[in-house]
C-alpha cells in the first residue's frame, strides 16, 4: 500500500511540475520540493519501521548494535545523496550533482573507517593465530 502511495505521489507530482513548467518555473519547482519531500518522508517511514529487524538480526548473531548501525547509515546516506543529486540534476545542474553525489561518497568512506578499522584488527588477529 506504501509503494502506491508513492508512486502516486511521484506521478502527481511530475504531471504538475511538467504542466507547470511552461507558464510558472517557479510554481514547478515549489511543486517538485514538496512532492520530493513527502516521497522521502514516506520512505523514511518505511526505513524507521525496519529498525527493529536489524536490531533483532544483531541479538540472534551477536553482531554489535553500534556496527548495524554504523551500516544502517552508509545506506540511509546512500539514498539521500543519490535523491538529493537526482533532484539537482533534474534542475540542470549535473556538475553539482555530481559534487553531491562525490561529497557523499567521501561522508560515506568517513562513517565507514570504524568498521574498516575492525576489519583489520579482526584479520590481525587471524594472521597472529598462524
Amino acid at each position: 500500500m506504501e509503494l502506491v502511495r508513492i508512486i502516486g505521489v511521484g506521478l502527481v507530482t511530475a504531471i504538475a511540475a511538467v504542466l507547470l513548467r511552461a507558464s510558472k518555473p517557479e510554481l514547478s519547482f515549489a511543486v517538485t520540493v514538496a512532492g520530493t519531500v513527502i516521497i522521502l518522508l514516506f520512505a523514511v517511514d518505511l526505513f524507521a519501521q525496519s529498525f527493529g529487524i536489524f536490531s533483532e538480526i544483531g541479538a540472534a548473531t551477536g553482531i554489535d548494535s553500534s556496527l548495524i548501525r554504523t551500516i544502517l547509515k552508509i545506506v540511509a546516506i546512500g539514498y539521500l545523496v543519490e535523491f538529493a543529486a537526482g533532484i539537482v540534476e533534474d534542475f540542470g545542474a549535473k556538475s553539482v550533482a555530481d559534487k553531491l553525489v562525490l561529497a557523499g561518497k567521501v561522508i560515506i568512506f568517513t562513517v565507514s573507517v570504524p568498521i574498516i578499522r575492525g576489519l583489520v584488527a579482526l584479520i590481525g588477529g587471524f594472521l597472529e593465530l598462524i
